[in-house]
């Protein structure tokens, strides 16, 4: 319990940045308003007719003449007269003098009060921001940056990235025996940038790094930086390098370091300048250690392309190492690394779970393992099973299934259609993956689904291979035209529609596959392309949906077969759907 306590203290302090803030900015206000009126005292205010008739009886001592009107001292109390300054004439005064008060006039400038206000809101806002500067660069930071000496990970624990743990192996043993390199006259890399998409383990590479070389490692990330004071940021880079070269030999991790190193001149703001300030004094730390330091600087980004030319010049980021998703192999060797403390069934094939996962990172083979064990444990089972990973990556890759939404029986047979017809298109055009299966439970946003995989990894895309994702895509809306008429198609095909405009408008500005267009890049004027290019992606998609149009035509008895199936089973497996196609396909030609 007092873990917890102590716990939500900590989050508590560093949340009370801005609330802090905000409260003694309000009361810097309040006390600017209110002081005037504390320290100055409590005056009634009379009417003049009854100051005329005191002054008339010798009750009164003194006046003072000020802006609005009389400050009167009688006998008992101190008052206020108000008279306009239009009608506030010398005969008021003479009558005054001649009753024998004392007159006096007010000098001109700031009154005690508000003098005494003015400085008092000057302390209290400077005690804001020095409070502020404070809780935010040493309060949340005390233990900022952390440094880890004994770093547990190791390379055997990153699998899927073989080759970025052979070039990283020069880096390991440069922080292992500086002393080698130096005697030949090396120059060693200062900075390592590692780039690739979110979720490759770009973090964990780099802890395995560290654990490998056995030095310190120092993690923070890009928005680290940032802080709501000036000056602030910049200190923080420079505490960051200071505290890694006493602790040298050192490793530190800049995660998203785009957030800080994205190229300068954007524009003249406080901001701007505030930013390009923090990136030049990363550019100088980088640049001014000197090789016996034995700190080196590992950058994790995915978006290379906004980074300062200046930090990836040799003698900063020295070396850029490509993190990638892994291939078949690197997800079976990723998915035992994170199946080590699972217990797996007998009948799990982890081969067969890397096929049927392309483009999987590693992150999301960890999320699958995890899944599919949260699915055991609800069934009550001591081991994942493979029913539990199938429904794991069903997840993942589909959604989570809704049986619970009611669809009338005309819509459920209408969305069978549908899937029949990508299934068909799929099982009977060439070039296309393999159905894994097909179903009409509804699953995320879509009321059904035709899931297919590769039967390999593909790095080179050839055009059949793309013409056949049309087709597939197209499949959907052909067979609704086909069984129901045109008037009746859906919506249903929204999803599809996308997605094969996409792949057409790629194929024509991006890759050259247009005989019209030519071999060319093509950008964009404005919101759209030239007319030319736009009349060319039309002129495929529509190509492709005739073929599939035929496609489903020709083949109206397997339609309608898989429609029949589907209705029945709601979902069948890819072995399945083909057997289905070949018998029609057989009773056809008998």
């Amino acid at each position: 319990m007092s873990g917890v306590i102590e716990k939500a203290r900590r989050l508590l302090r560093r949340k009370s940045v801005a609330i802090t803030a905000a409260v003694l900015a309000l009361a810097v206000l309040a006390a600017a308003v209110s002081v005037p009126f504390l320290l100055s005292k409590n005056v009634d205010e009379i009417a003049y007719s009854d100051f005329s008739r005191e002054l008339g009886a010798g009750k009164v001592r003194k006046i003072q003449v000020q802006e609005g009107g009389l400050s009167v001292w009688t006998e008992d109390q101190q008052v206020f007269v108000r008279v306009p300054s239009t009608h506030l004439s010398a005969q008021t005064v003479d009558r005054a003098t001649a009753a024998g008060a004392q007159v006096v006039f007010q000098k001109s400038g700031i009154d005690a009060a508000h003098a005494a206000s003015f400085v008092i809101s000057l302390i209290m806002v400077a005690a804001v921001l020095a409070l502020v500067a404070v809780q935010v660069d040493f309060k949340p930071n005390a233990r900022w940056p952390r440094a880890v000496s004994n770093v547990p990970d190791r390379f055997d624990d990153v699998a899927g990235q073989e080759e970025a743990k052979a070039e990283l192996q020069e880096v390991i043993a440069f922080l292992s025996n500086a002393q080698a390199f130096e005697k030949v006259g090396a120059r060693i890399p200062k900075g390592v940038l590692m780039v690739g998409p979110p979720g490759t383990g770009k973090t964990l590479i780099a802890k395995a790094l560290a654990g490998e070389a056995g030095v310190s490692f120092m993690a923070v990330s890009g928005s680290d930086f940032s802080a709501p004071l000036i000056g602030i940021a910049k200190s923080r880079v420079s505490k960051l390098f200071e505290q890694a070269r006493r602790r040298a030999p050192c490793l530190i991790f800049i995660d998203e370091i785009d957030a800080i190193g994205r190229k300068r001149g954007g524009g003249g703001s406080a901001a701007d300048r505030e930013f390009e300030s923090t990136l030049n004094q990363l550019l100088v730390e980088m640049d001014g250690f000197n090789t016996t330091a034995g700190v080196i600087v590992i950058g994790a980004t995915n978006r290379v392309d906004v980074l300062d030319p200046a930090l990836l010049r040799p003698g900063r980021f020295d070396r850029q190492v490509h993190i990638g998703l892994p291939d078949i192999t690197g997800r079976e060797a990723i998915l035992a690394v994170h199946a080590r403390n699972l217990k797996l069934a007998p009948n799990v094939d982890l081969a067969a779970i890397a096929r049927g996962t392309p483009g999987f990172s590693g992150a999301d083979l960890s999320n699958l393992l995890n899944e599919a064990a949260i699915f055991a444990a609800r069934d009550g089972m001591v081991e994942i099973g493979r029913d539990h990973l199938e429904a794991a990556r069903n997840k993942i890759i589909m959604g989570l299934e809704r049986r619970s939404l009611v669809i009338s029986p005309e819509e459920r047979r209408l969305v069978a259609v549908h899937e029949a017809g990508h299934a068909l298109c799929a099982c009977l055009t060439p070039g296309s993956d393999k159905v894994h299966s097909a179903t009409i439970i509804p699953h995320g946003q879509a009321l059904g689904l035709v899931m297919r995989l590769p039967e390999k990894d593909r790095y080179c895309i050839p055009v059949e291979k793309l013409e056949a994702d049309l087709i597939v895509a197209m499949g959907g809306r052909a067979a609704e035209e086909v069984v129901f008429g045109p008037r009746k198609v859906t919506t249903g095909a929204a999803s599809d529609i996308a997605h094969a405009t996409n792949i057409a408008t790629r194929m024509v500005t991006e890759w050259g596959m247009s005989p019209v267009i030519g071999m060319v890049k093509v950008g964009r004027s404005g919101e759209s392309y030239p007319r030319e290019v736009e009349q060319e992606i039309r002129r495929i998609v529509e190509e492709m949906y005739a073929a599939a149009k035929a496609c489903i035509e020709d083949n109206r008895k397997a339609l309608d077969a898989l429609v029949d199936a589907l209705l029945e089973h709601e979902t069948i497996e890819g072995d399945e759907v083909r057997r289905i196609v070949c018998l029609s396909e057989r009773r056809l030609a008998a």
